[in-house]
């Protein structure tokens, strides 16, 4: 498997869509993570290993807390990977289970699950 394309929004220190095109790296196929501490380094990995598999890339964090405490009210938490195996391409989307405004705020509590989802999309478009 090798990625093409990570798109984040919502999720630990990425408040916004992000996305981090691989394809912009060098063509070698190897490449560096680095920054400082606390830069979001791991959770480039864990959003990796939830759009494949739906969990966190280590032991010490759990999905239900990746949503950003920095991302407003109404921002989606997602995490999109593009990746290619044999030279086709996939696409897969996931979202976490998170709490979100209801669509239409009325009662007492305007905040509503939005339950964990996930769809892969095939090289044929299926």
């Amino acid at each position: 498997m090798k990625p093409v394309k990570l798109i984040l929004c919502g999720w630990g220190p990425y408040k916004d869509e992000t996305v981090i095109d691989f394809e912009k790296l060098n063509s070698s196929g190897l490449f560096l993570v680095t920054g400082q501490t606390g830069a979001g380094k791991t959770t480039i990995f864990d959003a990796i290993a939830y759009a494949l598999y739906g969990v966190l890339s280590g032991e010490v964090r759990e999905k239900g807390t990746v949503r950003s405490d920095f991302a407003g009210i109404d921002t989606r938490t997602y995490v999109e990977l593009y990746m290619c195996h044999k030279n086709e391409q996939y696409h897969i989307s996931r979202n976490p289970e998170y709490m979100r405004p209801k669509k239409r705020k009325s009662g007492e509590n305007a905040f509503t699950k939005e339950k964990e989802n996930a769809v892969l999309t095939m090289p044929d478009g299926s």
